[in-house]
């Protein structure tokens, strides 16, 4: 069951839910939450669901069985218990009643469920993403897909904040226009039905001049446009600028010159967002802001001033040491918590790859500590350019941030490929060798194709012990399985927008995969001395090469160069064998 629940107790008695069941609802009845366990109900084959008791009753809400409420649970917590002949699903609110019927939908096999009690509720209070990258955003359809699958997670926070779209940034001022405003108002449908919160950043840092009234206010028009449309969680981002270059002469004589000035300016304005905007609205979450200064805890005045006159209500972003830290520990979010004096969101940059041109990061989510819980309010992901892909580790992000004290980067990033494959052991083993030629991002993970390197380094230490033909028999299978790949996960990942979104990478696969393959035609062609078909073959590595290298993703920045597949090491292999037989 993903993400793992905190408690579970294993009861004897079991429940075959037959083709009629009744549902009773209680207190916390949610109608989302009836939603997902009547099409978990259709999907075990249940023909009749009537209102009230049956032979096998449903309690949506609370009540029946001998067991410990929902009430007292954190906010979002919820209890499942099946044994009885009774299913109860009861939230501590209706957040928590639909992710009991989520976890009722993971629990059902089959039309069987096995007796059990789970007592669960989230560690971290922000789990989800923040779409925040640099080139071409996500299309509608893409951010509806993915709303989905934040619910499905439960995941409850999704940041629209793509620095590619005109009105959040170059033009912040202006209205958007209709057909945009009514994309933004489904996303918001979207999120609820979800129980996501949907988060509107504006980002006025490039052009705004924080002494004039009318900026405020378009600012503010902004913001109540969106919560007209049902957003009710809001965001100033504030990186990627010049924070030292004012837009007018009034700003730089009353905030004068330096981080400080621009730390008091910022602070001047999220204050007044924050007492004359938020706090006039008791639906509201916390205003949220993204600091100049995002990427490290090292004292400033910048920070000084945030932390001494920024209103303590607001939520500050942090990525942790570094924009894409390798690694972010309980101690470095402690002194964040410390240097900037609010509450600490981590932004984290991973598995984003707007940086890295060319590559789609498929590794694990690894090298943060699960005491994170304990200093911030919560980690969210930066995706890649790629929705569907991003998905891998969104998985892990869950998984993370609802219970950090059990998350085995490892085991869960198997899991994801495992769902992204629907079970199926080839398309799991195909995207299992497809990930691992996608490995390095210079960041979290600083050697690429890690399992293939080890395979080629086994096959020279067979190969200079004198057994070529053991070798060749030793590591062919693995290079016609990345040859293979691209083929198995077109056809098995269910997922339509993977295979889209990876397309330019599979394709490039394919030929890396003849090509590795091809290198040990050369290397049998030298150990025959035959020179013929050594060039021949080394031609046609340098044809495949080539047309690997040919290919583009239709997406910015990935657009301007080629797809790089297990870089590092499969070039590196074939320069070898080059080598060795020339």
């Amino acid at each position: 069951m993903t993400p793992e629940p905190q408690q579970t107790t294993r009861r004897d008695d079991g429940i075959d839910l037959g083709d009629t069941i009744g549902l009773v609802h209680g207190p916390t009845t949610d109608p989302d939450a009836e939603r997902v366990v009547r099409e978990t109900l259709t999907r075990a084959g249940v023909q009749t669901i009537i209102d009230g008791e049956a032979a096998v009753t449903i309690r949506l809400g609370g009540g029946g069985l001998d067991v410990q409420p929902a009430e007292g649970l954190p906010a979002e917590g919820y209890v499942v218990a099946v044994g009885g002949n009774q299913v109860v699903l009861e939230g501590v609110d209706g957040r928590g009643t639909f992710y009991a019927a989520q976890t009722f939908a993971q629990l059902v096999q089959g039309n069987h469920l096995d007796g059990v009690e789970i007592r669960d509720w989230p560690t971290m209070r922000y789990r989800g993403s923040i779409e925040g990258f640099y080139g071409t955003p996500w299309s509608h359809a893409d951010r509806l897909d993915h709303l989905d699958y934040l619910g499905a997670h439960r995941m409850n926070t999704y940041q629209y904040a793509p620095k590619d779209d005109l009105y959040h940034r170059e033009q912040w001022r202006d209205p958007y226009p209709a057909d945009k405003l009514a994309e933004l108002g489904e996303l918001i449908e979207r999120s609820l039905r979800n129980k996501v919160d949907f988060t509107f950043a504006l980002s006025p840092g490039l052009s705004i001049r924080y002494t004039d009234d009318t900026e405020f206010q378009a600012l503010i028009a902004k913001f109540e446009a969106l919560y007209e449309l049902g957003a009710r969680a809001f965001n100033v981002p504030l990186d990627d600028i010049e924070y030292e270059k004012w837009h007018c002469a009034e700003d730089e004589e009353k905030y004068g010159a330096g981080g400080g000035g621009a730390g008091r300016a910022q602070s001047d304005l999220l204050n007044r967002i924050q007492r004359e905007w938020v706090a006039t609205k008791p639906d509201l979450a916390p205003l949220q802001m993204v600091p100049t200064e995002y990427y490290d805890v090292t004292e400033s005045p910048y920070k000084q001033a945030l932390r001494e006159q920024l209103d303590s209500a607001v939520v500050v972003h942090w990525t942790g040491i570094g924009v894409v830290p390798h690694s972010i520990t309980s101690a470095q979010a402690a002194e964040a918590k410390a240097v900037f004096g609010h509450d600490i969101l981590i932004w984290d940059n991973y598995p984003v790859n707007d940086y890295a041109h060319g590559r789609i990061l498929l590794a694990d989510y690894s090298n943060r500590e699960p005491g994170l819980a304990d200093q911030v309010v919560g980690v969210i992901s930066n995706p890649m350019n790629q929705a569907g892909a991003s998905k891998l580790a969104l998985y892990s992000f869950a998984e993370f941030g609802w219970n950090p004290a059990t998350y085995d980067q490892q085991a869960s990033w198997r899991r994801a490929i495992a769902e992204r494959a629907s079970g199926d052991p080839e398309t799991i083993a195909a995207l299992e060798v497809f990930a691992d030629l996608t490995t390095y991002d210079g960041k979290l993970h600083l050697a690429n194709a890690p399992v293939l390197a080890a395979k080629i380094a086994e096959f020279w230490a067979t190969w200079e012990g004198g057994d070529l033909a053991g070798a060749i028999a030793e590591l062919e299978p693995y290079f016609e399985a990345i040859e293979n790949a691209p083929a198995q996960i077109r056809a098995g990942v269910s997922d339509p927008s993977f295979a889209d979104e990876t397309d330019a990478w599979l394709d490039a696969s394919f030929y890396w995969g003849q090509a590795l393959r091809e290198a040990l035609r050369v290397l049998e062609a030298g150990a025959e001395g035959n020179s013929s078909d050594v060039a021949t073959s080394q031609a046609q590595i340098n044809h495949l090469v080539t047309q690997a290298e040919e290919i583009r993703d239709i997406r910015l920045p990935h657009s301007q160069t080629y797809p790089r597949i297990g870089d590092g090491v499969a070039d590196t292999f074939i320069a070898e064998v080059t080598a060795r037989v020339s």
